[in-house]
């Protein structure tokens, strides 16, 4: 759980943070979130679900009349 709340405190920090800070806390949130084999693990199945949810969109908006009875 402490990853959790430390996740948290990074979002958090990044939203109340300056433009000075805010450079160093993207970076460190983005390794985090790829460096950790867990979190890259549940972002890639995220990635891949949301690419597929996009272009299925795709794929019916643009031949979805030739699947038409």
């Amino acid at each position: 759980m402490g990853d959790a709340s430390s996740s948290v405190k990074k979002v958090k920090n990044f939203i109340f943070s300056g433009t000075a800070n805010s450079v160093e806390t993207v970076k460190s949130f983005f390794n985090s979130q790829v460096h950790d084999e867990e979190k890259w693990a549940l972002n890639m199945k995220l990635l891949r679900a949301a690419g597929m949810f996009a272009g299925s969109i795709l794929l019916m908006r643009n031949y979805g009349d030739l699947m038409a009875i």
